[in-house]
């Protein structure tokens, strides 16, 4: 396989050589991933994806005849659909500008079955001072250089975006250490939820891409950065009323902010991160927007989000030996307007979130053996048509979570 993709690169590239554009050089081609197997342990049922692996928060409790929650149900895994595998592709030229391409898959496609599914598929081209990547990658605040260190697949969620999406994605650097980036983003797997479930097609029928922009600065110990982020989606394309059913094109224009540090030093290293979001659920985290108005006549809405603030931190030591700590919280801020209608989204019904999580890992040159245990504590209550939304009188539900990790990597 190896040897087909690089004679057909190589014979792409000589083609285009005869224009005297393209200069082909040895075309290398990189195979990197893992195999890991997983334990895990939960003292009851959870609102999770990927089998399991993808943890947020606890299942709201479900009383019987006698008082007792039904979701209260300890239950175990043995899973190795993390395993994962990418192929990096590099060597060709095209003028001064270098190109090089990236895809990677893993086997969490179908829930309770083995189905590959496509994680990044993107071609980046490098200038001298600028890099311009064209395909599915993380979304932009994911922040690569500033995410949780945990064992849990789910890189902190619900407190951290957890998005892979198509984009074009430009980076200049304005000078040493300091990064100005620009995005435009289409939703394609993780998407919004609305009138017809959960669909990329809001935000495809709004026609503009999610917008955004981030300043980011790094040296050997600090990276620190900030980012402002635009979206907008159209629920729906007809409404109907007491008169008949009518064209529509309403929109809900949405806005998140961030801040992000992370400090290295030696075994050390820390990290936290700040995010106030508006209808970010396609990123995997609670929010979402309701109906803020009606006309009877027609039909027609109008929208207004839910508004979130999300904060997490997490602190390492060590090389060979490494004890971790994470922890992070999440705050329903309620909706921008006084909502009359059916509310879209994710944990709409919940107030707040907190997890604390320690980590101990073992890492002995490509294997890795390690364990977290994660107490995460969602407080579901009832939605306030009355109070912009805010939920009241919530009540906690805890899971704990203990997770055995076996990987070796290559």
């Amino acid at each position: 396989m190896k040897k087909i993709v690089v004679i057909l690169c190589s014979f792409i590239s000589i083609v285009a050589q005869s224009q005297g554009f393209v200069t082909p050089k040895d075309i290398k081609v990189e195979f990197s991933g893992f195999v890991r197997n997983d334990f895990i342990l939960d003292s009851r049922r959870n609102v999770c994806g990927c089998d399991h692996l993808l943890e947020f928060y606890p299942f709201k409790p479900e009383y019987d005849e006698n008082g007792e929650d039904i979701n209260k149900v300890a239950n175990a895994h043995l899973l190795n659909t993390f395993s994962r595998f990418g192929t990096r592709f590099s060597g060709l030229e095209l003028g001064k500008v270098v190109i090089s391409a990236y895809i990677e898959v893993d086997f969490t496609g179908f829930n309770e079955t083995n189905g590959i599914r496509l994680r990044h598929a993107y071609t980046s081209f490098a200038f001298s001072k600028s890099t311009l990547l064209f395909g599915r990658a993380w979304h932009p605040t994911f922040i690569e250089k500033v995410y949780p260190s945990v064992l849990n697949e789910n890189t902190g969620l619900p407190f951290q975006v957890f998005n892979r999406s198509p984009q074009l994605r430009f980076t200049h650097h304005l000078a040493p250490g300091f990064d100005i980036i620009a995005a435009a983003v289409y939703q394609f797997n993780y998407a919004n939820t609305g009138p017809d479930g959960k669909t990329y097609s809001y935000q495809r029928n709004a026609v503009v891409p999610n917008l955004h922009g981030q300043l980011q600065y790094f040296n050997e110990h600090w990276t620190l950065g900030a980012a402002f982020d635009w979206k907008s989606i159209q629920p729906r394309t007809k409404t109907t009323g007491t008169q008949g059913t009518f064209k529509t094109t309403e929109k809900l224009n949405t806005w998140a902010g961030i801040a992000y540090l992370k400090y290295v030093n030696d075994k050390l290293e820390f990290k936290a991160k700040t995010m106030y979001g508006q209808n970010v659920s396609e990123s995997l985290l609670p929010g979402g927007y309701a109906v803020a108005s009606t006309d009877p006549a027609t039909g027609a809405e109008t929208y207004t989000p839910s508004n979130h603030i999300y904060n997490w931190l997490n602190i390492t030591y060590g090389k060979k030996w490494k004890a971790g700590l994470f922890a992070g919280y999440l705050k329903n801020l309620g909706t921008s307007e006084v909502p009359v209608g059916l509310v879209y989204g994710m944990a709409t019904d919940i107030d707040r979130i907190y997890k604390i999580s320690p980590q101990l890992i073992y890492t002995y040159k490509n294997l890795m053996l390690g364990w977290e245990l994660s107490m995460t504590t969602a407080a579901y209550g009832d939605f306030d048509y009355e109070d912009y939304g805010k939920v009241k009188n919530a009540e906690n539900v805890t899971n704990f979570r203990n997770m055995v990790s076996v990987a070796y990597s290559f």
